[in-house]
């Protein structure tokens, strides 16, 4: 719980404010941080501050809170006009959760208006000796609290109804009681409220990936006919003799089924234009199921991997790092960290490797321009290689031949150590129409036959 007037009133007695100076001043979040100051008599010490939270207080503190990776702007501000200050003198509002101190330097001195409520008044302001608002942690526009404003301090006559006293404590000071208990308390509801957000995340990510795999199953479902569609190329196969162009069927004897079956034909192809049209199905199909498969196994894995992490996450997370899982950049750079695929430069040429269907999209998506190369196996499931383009240059063949080892390296064709493979400028990509994540159809692609150079990929991969 935030401290009442009295509170603070015991507080503000205990602490050597007045004859310190301000040494340095750390931001832990966008509501608190902690003033390193010096006393002649207390020598080194630290005040901890907080507001607009539940725990707004100011209190005396031995032990330094982690630091805020990012600096506000108002932290800049007190680093460039706060620090180096001595703390002249201190008063607090009468009745009231909130006081001022002024700081003086060379040439001037300022005020520090520090408001510990639990309504839209918490703030820091720091204003002239007349009160005309220099800056200020929260800008209120409502309040006429904006920079160069006069701020208006409106003090109380009476404590008013209500009747406040020091809540007992067993500790030297009261700073020590206060600096212990609402750091504990509200660590712990800090804590509650981020493994909230962090199950919030995880059944938000969970959910897609059910989606995907939803989509996967589907798209096998879709295609697992394809061995029926073998059996009848099968059956045309073995009576072509008896198709001639124009027909629109044929009744064959099926010798498993023991039945005869009539096999739709398309007039206008050749006998063998319409067994080769159900041969193209089948394979369609058969690739499709495949890949299908091979991906709706890997979306499986990775339920598992997130459901793992989050449950880890979850019992062993530290506050900090349940903060850091739920935590967004404030600007919108894309975090360095994060991105997708596998990044390697081979002779001054910057290549990206997809290794499965959502690095393959995003990489399209997000990181690649018309001019890139793009480079993908032939008839075996596999990741994207993107060789980014650099002006004036045209990829040399060496670099291209270790583009492909890396394309067999990420697929199937692995195994066999070798692959056929084809590429072509990503402005000659388009997307499959209702296809699946990453699926691309490409033109104007040109071929490549290559062998796998394990020993380059492990000299490029590092």
């Amino acid at each position: 719980m935030s401290l009442n007037w009295k509170e603070l009133e015991r507080i503000l007695s205990e602490l050597p404010l007045e004859g310190s100076y301000i040494q340095k001043i750390t931001e832990h979040s966008i509501s608190s941080f902690t003033f390193s100051l010096f006393s002649r008599t207390e020598k080194a010490w630290m005040l901890y501050t907080e507001v607009s939270t539940p725990y707004a207080r100011v209190c005396r503190t031995d032990h330094m809170r982690k630091k805020d990776s990012r600096m506000q702007r108002f932290t800049q501000y007190l680093n460039a006009h706060v620090v180096g200050r001595k703390i002249e003198c201190v008063r607090q509002y009468p009745f009231d959760r909130a006081f001022s101190m002024d700081l003086r330097s060379s040439s001037d001195v300022i005020r520090m208006h520090i408001r510990l409520y639990s309504g839209p008044g918490a703030n820091i302001i720091i204003t002239d000796v007349d009160n005309r608002i220099l800056e200020l942690l929260y800008r209120r526009p409502g309040r006429s609290e904006e920079k160069g404003e006069v701020l208006i301090c409106e003090e109380r006559t009476d404590e008013g109804p209500r009747h406040f006293s020091v809540r007992e404590y067993d500790t030297p000071t009261f700073n020590e009681h206060i600096d212990r208990t609402s750091s504990i308390e509200s660590s712990a509801e800090r804590k509650a409220e981020l493994e909230e957000r962090i199950k919030e995340k995880r059944d938000k990510e969970i959910a897609a990936l059910e989606e995907r795999l939803s989509r996967q199953l589907r798209r096998i479902r879709e295609t697992e006919g394809f061995e029926e569609t073998k059996r009848i190329a099968d059956l045309l196969s073995s009576a072509i003799w008896s198709v001639t162009k124009g027909m629109r069927s044929i009744e064959l004897e099926d010798w498993e089924k023991g039945e005869r079956i009539s096999i739709s034909l398309d007039p206008s192809l050749s006998p063998n234009e319409n067994l080769e049209k159900y041969y193209q199905r089948y394979r369609k199909d058969k690739r499709a199921s495949e890949l299908a498969a091979e991906e709706a196994e890997r979306t499986r894995e990775e339920i598992k991997e997130t459901e793992e992490k989050y449950r880890v996450l979850l019992e062993t997370g530290s506050a900090e790092k349940l903060r850091k899982e739920t935590e967004k950049p404030r600007d919108g750079r894309k975090d360095e960290d994060k991105k997708p695929g596998v990044w390697v430069t081979v002779s001054g040429f910057d290549l990206i490797i997809g290794r499965n269907a959502k690095e393959n999209d995003e990489i399209l998506r997000h990181y690649t321009r018309g001019s890139d190369l793009w480079l993908h196996t032939r008839d075996y499931a596999g990741g994207y290689v993107i060789i980014k383009a650099k002006k004036g240059k045209t990829v040399p063949l060496p670099v291209l031949l270790d583009a492909a080892s890396l394309a067999i390296h990420y697929s199937k064709a692995k195994k066999s150590g070798k692959a056929d493979l084809y590429y072509t400028e990503v402005k000659y990509l388009r997307r499959a129409k209702d296809g699946k994540t990453g699926l691309v159809l490409p033109t104007q692609e040109r071929n490549l036959s290559a062998t796998l150079d394990e020993k380059r990929v492990k000299e490029i991969l590092g």
